[in-house]
């Protein structure tokens, strides 16, 4: 993952906006800084969510967020650390993960390095690398869909970031669903075929 660092005028719109740390990320004088930080972490994800890998490629910087691993309404002093940023869909993170820190294993040495992978029960999204706990498969072919997640090697890393972000929910498989499909279901015979096309038309049925 290539750097992200803040220039001059980026340490100057954060500087700026101190005096008020509780809306500083809400300042209008932090805007650019903020589309930077989108910009470097679509790249370094390869535009994917850092919790779930959901695919981000051409969805709008408005419907995704950006990341606090550590909550910026608990540990507002890392609100810009590079370390705690990352990028993610909202469904992560305003949905599922909002303000929870229970997924932080406190120890005394925390606070030394609040940023180490031994202090995360789910795969940090700088301090892990997330396919030595998960495996992804995802395959599309026309209507049809595959996402599925598997837990490598029994990880607790994996099994955690698995059932708190409920990525079960996340899989679906309609290729076995779509076997010996022909189309189109069949409207009974003994319909008018004026009422079976209306009812086609209806139901606009999606073949899966």
């Amino acid at each position: 993952m290539t750097d992200l660092t803040f220039n001059e005028s980026d340490l100057e719109a954060i500087q700026l906006e101190k005096s008020d740390i509780l809306n500083i990320w809400e300042s209008t004088h932090i805007k650019a800084l903020k589309r930077k930080i989108k910009k470097h972490y679509r790249s370094a994800q390869n535009e994917n969510c850092c919790y779930c890998r959901k695919n981000t490629v051409g969805e709008f910087n408005m419907v995704l967020d950006i990341e606090h691993i550590l909550p910026k309404s608990l540990f507002s002093g890392f609100m810009f650390e590079i370390k705690n940023l990352s990028i993610s869909c909202k469904r992560c993170n305003m949905e599922i993960k909002k303000d929870d820190i229970s997924f932080l294993i406190q120890s005394q040495s925390f606070l030394d390095d609040p940023f180490d992978a031994k202090h995360y029960k789910f795969i940090h999204p700088n301090s892990d690398t997330y396919y030595d706990h998960i495996d992804v498969e995802v395959s599309i072919k026309n209507e049809n869909k595959m996402i599925k997640y598997t837990v490598l090697q029994g990880s607790p890393k994996g099994s955690f970031t698995y059932t708190y972000f409920k990525l079960h929910a996340l899989e679906v498989d309609s290729f076995d669903r779509s076997q010996g499909s022909s189309g189109m279901p069949q409207i009974s015979t003994s319909i008018d075929d004026d009422i079976a096309n209306e009812i086609r038309k209806t139901l606009k049925v999606e073949i899966v």
